[in-house]
């Protein structure tokens, strides 16, 4: 069969079946802000380890869908069209992702989450001391500040001139979408990689790894991936995307999630040995403290279900083609990102730190506020997410490759 433009509902709405998510995340959204903020004033350093790995998280998301989009842009061909909405969505929480940076920023000025915000003891530390170009309040305020001030734009532009193409069908805008596209991931590779190394990796300053933003940033992009796949998933046989999304589609989305889990255990895997390989006091501790003390069992489930488990469902093509499956799938492996990144944060707050640290090695603890702050993040975020969704069609009907992507499933 052919294109036709006339075949599609380009203005049908947003599916009840999503529509209905919204009023859900923002209860819980609400509640568990409510219940984050008694944590906040029952214990604040508490609180603050937990929130910085439920903030880590949900802007992993965003950016990872900004990376994902821009690579959709340059690349062109048919497997993206039909999720960029979604991943336009995501992209727009971006300013919302500023906002909830701000009880971190209050623990950084409080001196409550970082150990070389504390002024003496980076004097009387020689390991501090000699970071502390680096590491202190005013640089990273104003990294910080960098940061999200490119990411906000890059978003803008991205959404802007997304939504005149919709509206005029200029063709000259998708050239300029590319072009913004490709610096754009440059610059994302560069923000991501040192906002890692300011948030995550300075939580232990005498620990370094070149691999450790580079593992964060794919752990986002699967994120991404996953959330966009389940999202198109559980709207494809209602329209607009009824008749027009097809299995191929929905292999290219499974294969581009096996891609990124592949990706993620190769480089996890490689910091691994070559921490063990070196076998540095300033580096093994950082694997002492999350292989023992119970946390080697959630070590062994990331490797179990952060790996294992999605590569062998990926693999099976009856699992991608008929789409729904994945919304499963996408769930478990996000599920299983927040465990990731848990087990990198939660063992920093339990344990000494420095050289030495392998004397006070952590202990496996889960508090209420570890579960709560992601809901309260989570209800929000997803809460402005669906609404976003609702305010564009569905589908960007002016896209120079829209009839590609049509002809992608096969008709």
């Amino acid at each position: 069969m052919s294109y036709d433009a006339t075949q599609v509902q380009w203005d049908a709405p947003v599916p009840a079946v999503v529509r209905q998510l919204q009023m859900p995340a923002l209860i819980i959204g609400i509640l568990g802000a409510v219940l984050a903020i008694v944590a906040a004033v029952l214990d604040f350093r508490q609180f603050l380890h937990a929130y910085l790995f439920a903030f880590t998280f949900w802007n992993g998301v965003t950016l990872g869908a900004m990376v994902l989009l821009m690579i959709q842009y340059l690349t062109g061909g048919g497997w993206g069209i039909l999720g960029r909405r979604t991943m336009e969505a995501a992209v727009r929480n971006i300013w919302l992702m500023a906002l909830f940076f701000l009880p971190i920023l209050a623990g950084v000025l409080l001196n409550k989450l970082y150990i070389w915000t504390d002024t003496a003891r980076v004097e009387a530390d020689h390991h501090l001391h000699q970071k502390a170009t680096y590491l202190n309040i005013p640089f990273f305020l104003g990294r910080l500040v960098f940061y999200f001030t490119v990411w906000i734009v890059w978003a803008y532009f991205l959404s802007r001139w997304s939504l005149e193409q919709d509206q005029s069908g200029d063709k000259k805008l998708a050239q300029k979408l590319r072009n913004l596209s490709g610096p754009g991931l440059l610059v994302m590779a560069i923000t991501m990689t040192f906002s890692n190394i300011d948030w995550l990796m300075s939580l232990e300053p005498y620990w370094f790894s070149s691999m450790y933003p580079l593992i964060n940033m794919v752990g986002n992009l699967l994120s991404a991936v996953c959330f966009t796949v389940a999202f198109v998933a559980l709207m494809s046989d209602m329209p607009p995307f009824k008749g027009l999304i097809a299995s191929k589609h929905f292999r290219d989305f499974g294969n581009l999630m096996l891609a990124f889990t592949m990706l993620w255990t190769y480089t996890s895997l490689s910091q691994f040995l070559i921490t063990y390989s070196g076998n540095l006091p300033e580096e093994t501790p950082w694997y002492l403290n999350r292989l023992n003390g119970g946390w080697g069992y959630v070590a062994a489930s990331l490797l179990v279900g952060h790996f294992m488990l999605p590569f062998a469902v990926l693999l099976q093509r009856q699992v991608k083609d008929p789409g729904k499956p994945l919304i499963y799938v996408g769930a478990f492996i996000i599920f299983m990102r927040m465990v990731d990144l848990f087990w990198w944060i939660k063992p920093t707050y339990d344990a000494g730190h420095g050289f030495h640290a392998v004397e006070h090695l952590s202990h496996f603890s889960l508090t209420w506020m570890d579960i709560v702050t992601p809901l309260a993040i989570g209800g929000i975020w997803v809460w402005f997410y669906l609404r976003n969704l609702q305010q564009r069609p569905l589908i960007p009907r002016h896209d120079p490759n829209m009839k590609e992507a049509f002809a992608h499933g096969g008709h």
